[in-house]
């Protein structure tokens, strides 16, 4: 399985956001507040509506702690499980009904598959090359898991995946990283100048304000290279 950079349902063209791209959008950033009533009430709303569903929501979630950290995601599917539960019991739903993750190709994978497929990940998301290998971090973590698995994984396309990292290194801050997200976004074209507009209209206030400046500046239009 490889990273492709495509659309999703729910979203025609690259001229804004669809409505799946503002629920990440603004799930991302929510959580990075905590387990407020707010997150509560946005997980709950997702739940009740037709175009997300629940496994979409838990891929969310892995996606969200690679970038938030694992304290932060158990904190989000803490939410969700909550809310989930809530949902069952005004709906009728069976509780039962939480999905088992799915086997897909990636557990078929050897090692080196693996490290192979994080390194043509790392390109291809990146617009570089991999780093090399020869530690933990690097080896289990970026090329192993990060891109040699949870970036190939099914149920977020990577345009969602691209949203979900922009809003987490916005909300935390970290405006290195998040330059690079948004310029590597913008090459790809999985992300347009018009998509970066409206994700900073959706979490401006909720942003410090250089990474808010960042956002900005990516919605301009690229200078030639």
């Amino acid at each position: 399985m490889t990273v492709t950079h495509t659309g999703h349902t729910g979203h025609t063209g690259h001229t804004g956001l669809g409505s799946r791209d503002r629920d990440w959008a603004q799930l991302a950033s929510l959580a990075w507040s905590g387990p407020t009533e707010a997150l509560a009430a946005r997980v709950r709303q997702i739940l009740g509506r037709d175009e997300s569903g629940l496994g979409d929501l838990l891929e969310f979630v892995l996606q969200y702690a690679v970038y938030a950290g694992w304290p932060r995601g158990s904190e989000l599917e803490g939410v969700v499980r909550c809310q989930w539960a809530l949902h069952c019991r005004d709906t009728g739903t069976d509780p039962a009904s939480w999905p088992a993750p799915a086997a897909t190709s990636l557990d078929r994978e050897s090692r080196d598959e693996r490290l192979r497929a994080g390194e043509e990940a790392f390109r291809a998301l990146n617009r570089s090359e991999a780093p090399p290998r020869g530690s933990p971090f690097v080896e289990a973590g970026m090329l192993g898991f990060v891109f040699g698995h949870v970036w190939r994984r099914p149920g977020l396309t990577t345009r969602e995946r691209r949203i979900v990292a922009i809003i987490v290194c916005a909300a935390t801050g970290a405006v290195h990283p998040l330059r690079h997200h948004v310029r590597s976004a913008l090459d790809s074209a999985d992300l347009s100048a018009a998509d970066l507009r409206d994700l900073l209209t959706e979490v401006e206030s909720r942003v410090p304000a250089p990474a808010a400046a960042v956002l900005r500046d990516g919605s301009r239009p690229l200078p030639p290279r």
